[in-house]
């Protein structure tokens, strides 16, 4: 059953929930015990007109029978009895039938035993011999409704202590089923993820095809670019935004002629100006891909000087206004170019990489970023620009 439906039935009115203070779900009943006849009957005729039943015993034992019988919610008995002492005979009512609301009837004389019936028999009431009308009507009332109050206290407890038994169960189930879609919904959101990553490696690869000496380049900046953030401490989700932003960071190359991607020599004037346009052509391509939008202005910039010189494109932008996986792009960018072998020269040795950087740290580059590769170099040696690197961006950043 749906936890819904479950909730709906367990929050439902149950039978017997009215709660109403005093009202009595049973007729009341009243047990008067004493030794004289006389008294009984006395008092039976008193409350012939009450909406009370009035049973009678004239000793103890005939009184414990009774109880057993017809189950009275009060008791009143008289203190001087043959058989037993009043005080005794409420005691015993008490450890037999505790919710018995229990009362002494008894004489001026017997106001010595008044403690004693308070203490040993727990009484609720001690009522004097001749007694007055209407106030013993009064006080039977006050009796029942402690009794009625007492009963119902005892029933809401039991009703709490068994919802609570329910609701202990509804929320393990509902526990469970909730642990059981997030495990779902992890699962899913892994084979999103995945097919988010899947596309976006496609699409560098559809890139870097275009030259046999450019492929696998994408796919290297953003691993390098992604373990250069996590050495500035970046957040997670920045971590993620430069891994994205390096796999696609030349998507705007789709847009220029191929003739120019795969020239053997250096790029002649017109074909370099055109070639600078690859970061706004890829903003555009990627601007209506929502999950991408984050990584746009990271693409755009990627080749702005830190300084804010001609050298830089598009927008000419310095220092903080780059986005920051835009300063952590080029870094990587250089540095996987620079060791990489190309038509028209081979690979450059890591010393040379080195004093470029050094030389461009503040121009061309953020030094900050610059410091953070170069520790990493520092720290793990050429393998840290291998070329072959197995890589998994979210364990990466869980790790």
């Amino acid at each position: 059953m749906p936890i819904a439906s479950q909730l709906a039935i367990f929050l439902a009115p149950q039978p017997g929930w009215d709660i109403a203070m005093g009202a009595s779900v049973q007729n009341h009943t009243v047990l008067f015990v004493d030794d004289e006849v006389n008294i009984l009957k006395a008092l039976q005729r008193l409350l012939r007109n009450e909406p009370i039943d009035v049973l009678t015993a004239n000793c103890p034992n005939e009184a414990l029978e009774l109880i057993e019988r017809a189950g009275p919610q009060v008791v009143v008995s008289d203190q001087r009895m043959p058989e037993m002492a009043g005080v005794d005979f409420l005691a015993c009512v008490r450890d037999r039938h505790s919710e018995v609301v229990r009362m002494m009837l008894t004489g001026f004389t017997d106001m010595t035993v008044a403690v004693e019936a308070i203490n040993k028999g727990e009484i609720y009431r001690l009522i004097t011999k001749p007694w007055n009308d209407e106030e013993l009507k009064a006080t039977l009332r006050q009796a029942f409704d402690h009794y009625d109050l007492k009963a119902e206290v005892k029933r809401l407890n039991s009703v709490t202590r068994e919802q609570n038994f329910k609701l202990h169960d509804m929320n393990k189930n509902l526990e469970e089923k909730v642990r059981e879609r997030t495990k779902q919904l992890d699962g899913k959101n892994t084979e999103l993820r995945t097919a988010y990553i899947q596309t976006i490696r496609a699409l560098a690869e559809a890139i870097d095809a275009k030259d046999a000496y450019t492929r696998g380049h994408s796919e290297r900046v953003a691993v390098y670019a992604s373990r250069i953030a996590r050495e500035l401490s970046l957040r997670r989700e920045l971590i993620e935004r430069v891994y994205f932003a390096g796999l696609l960071h030349d998507v705007g190359k789709i847009g220029i002629p191929d003739a120019i991607i795969t020239k053997p020599d250096h790029l002649n004037e017109i074909e370099y100006e055109e070639i600078k346009l690859h970061p706004e052509i890829g903003a555009k391509i990627l601007e209506p891909v929502e999950f991408l939008r984050s990584v746009v202005p990271c693409v755009r910039h990627h080749h702005e000087w830190y300084d804010g010189c001609k050298g830089g494109y598009p927008d000419r932008l310095v220092g903080d206004q780059i986005p920051l996986p835009s300063r952590v792009i080029v870094v990587a960018d250089t540095v996987e170019a620079m060791t990489s072998d190309r038509p028209y020269r081979k690979a450059l040795p890591v010393e040379t990489v080195v004093e470029e950087l050094h030389r461009f740290s503040g121009t061309q580059f953020d030094p900050v970023v610059v410091d953070a590769f170069l520790k990493l170099l520092e720290d793990e040696g050429e393998s840290f620009i291998s070329k072959n690197q197995k890589f998994d961006i979210y364990a990466f950043i869980e790790g």
